[in-house]
Formats: structure tokens, C-alpha cells, sequence
């Protein structure tokens, strides 16, 4: 998993919309550097998915092929659109952590968050969806590293919807300010990782777990991804062994002794 932050712009009135610019332009850089041929891609909420679903399709409908995945897609829809994307017949899948949960997709070699979740929890969620039965995924966060204007409607009686009301909550409106770079380092605390940056280019570095394989396929050669590692600590493993068992046993014969020492002198 990796992250790339987002350069800063310094208008907090601009904030909202050069980020939300931003992120499309590298989504559409992260689809290219690594030829993304399927992927499921995150947002925050259903409106950041309608917009990313119209972006991609106005760049290239046919090259970024997607359909979205989320709460205000009538039920045949959602059901269709998840079937379209199983069956390949088109690349990308956008939708919300609450769309996402319990759908079934096997062997996905790629994941795009392209908000971070609200709670930390979700992200392994999301990240999650690929490396699984042994294959090798990729997950790319895009992070902002400004706060952002967003969306927030916990004060909204429609729930967001037909809603321009952008003061933020604290004023009786519908949005706050969105952290990005805390939210990130949130992730990371819960995870005890740092997680990886890399530059906008999205290329990725050269190391034992890329390069060497395919994203979505099972590892071909050099057996467990692990192996390298074991091999390297397997001396060090026996030598603690060696001295727990050592431990082990001086504190036997010593408590025995001890015993036998208290009912001599008895």
C-alpha cells in the first residue's frame, strides 16, 4: 500500500475545488502508470462517485469504462452495475465503504482511495479487497495535504439530498473541513506502519514485493514472499530458542534446589 500527497494550495476558498480537480487528474495518472486494467476505486461519498464516474466517462468512456456502486443507485442498478464489473465488461468500480461491504470479488489486483474513510477502521476495509488467496494487490491513497471543504450533512433533514447549503456545521450548514494528512496519520497509528509515500508520478519503487510479479496473479517463482525473510532470521530464531530453553531450565533447578536445600535444613 502507498500514498501520494497532493500538492497544498494556500486559498482556503479554493480549497474544496483544486483538491477535488487534483484528485481526478491522478486518478487518471494512477489508471496509466500502472495500466490499471480493473481496480476498485473509493470515495468518500455518492456525489464524489457520480462526479468521478462523469470525469472518467467525458476522458474516455471507453478507456475508463466504469459504472458506481452506492445508496442512491435504484437496487437493479447496483445489482447490474456489480455484475458488469465481475464480468469485465467494464474496468472500474466506484463506490462508498457502505456500497462495498459484502460484495464478493475475487482476484483484484488494484485499489484507489481516492478520499480517505472517516474512520480509520474502513480503510483496512477497503485496502483489504486485494492481495487475497496469496495474490499480489496494490492500494494507493490519495491524500490531500490541505484540509478540504467537504460535505457533512449530520445537520441536513434530506440527508444530502437536493442540499447548497456549504456553510459548515458549526454555522448550521453542511460541511466541514477534512484532514487528510491527521486522517492519515490516524490510519498509520492504528495499523503501527508508516505507509509508504511516493511522488505524484505514482511510480512505484523497485523492490522485493514489485517488479517480480503480477498485481492480481498468484507469485510465480521464488516461493513465499516471506522466504527471503525467514531464511535471513532462521539463526537468530534458534538462538533464542536455545536460550529460552536454557532459561527454562535454570529456573527448574533452581527452584528444585531450593526446595531440596529448605527441607535439609528442616
Amino acid at each position: 500500500m502507498f500514498k501520494v500527497y497532493l500538492p497544498a494550495v494556500y486559498v482556503s476558498k479554493t480549497y474544496s475545488e483544486a483538491v477535488k480537480i487534483l484528485k481526478g487528474e491522478y486518478v487518471i495518472a494512477a489508471l496509466e502508470q500502472h495500466r490499471m486494467d480493473v481496480a476498485l476505486i473509493f470515495c468518500r461519498t455518492k456525489l464524489d462517485c457520480d462526479n468521478l464516474e462523469k470525469y472518467l466517462q467525458q476522458r474516455g468512456a471507453g478507456k475508463y469504462s466504469c459504472v458506481c456502486l452506492h445508496g442512491d443507485r435504484k437496487p437493479q442498478e447496483r445489482k447490474a452495475n456489480l455484475e458488469k464489473f465481475k464480468r469485465r465488461e467494464v474496468k472500474y468500480l466506484i463506490c462508498t465503504d457502505v456500497a462495498a461491504r459484502g460484495i464478493d470479488i475475487s482476484g483484484l489486483p488494484y485499489v484507489i482511495n481516492v478520499t480517505l474513510p472517516d474512520e480509520k477502521q474502513n480503510y483496512i476495509h477497503r485496502i483489504g479487497r486485494v492481495g487475497r488467496a496469496e495474490r499480489m494487490g496494490l492500494a494507493i491513497s490519495l491524500v490531500a495535504a490541505c484540509k478540504e471543504k467537504v460535505w457533512y450533512h449530520s445537520n441536513c433533514n434530506t440527508r444530502g439530498r437536493g442540499c447548497y447549503n456549504t456553510n459548515l456545521t458549526d454555522y448550521g450548514g453542511c460541511c466541514v473541513w477534512y484532514d487528510e494528512p491527521k486522517l492519515m496519520s490516524d490510519v498509520e497509528e492504528h495499523l503501527d506502519v508508516t505507509i509508504d509515500r511516493i511522488q505524484t508520478d505514482m511510480k512505484v519503487p523497485i523492490n522485493e514485493f514489485d517488479g517480480k510479479v503480477t498485481y492480481g496473479d498468484k507469485r510465480k517463482a521464488g516461493g513465499s514472499i516471506y522466504k527471503g525473510h525467514v531464511d535471513f532470521l532462521a539463526p537468530t530464531v534458534s538462538e533464542l530458542a536455545q536460550l529460552e530453553k536454557k532459561a527454562q531450565t535454570t529456573f527448574i533447578d533452581l527452584k528444585f534446589k531450593r526446595k531440596f536445600a529448605d527441607i535439609a535444613m528442616q
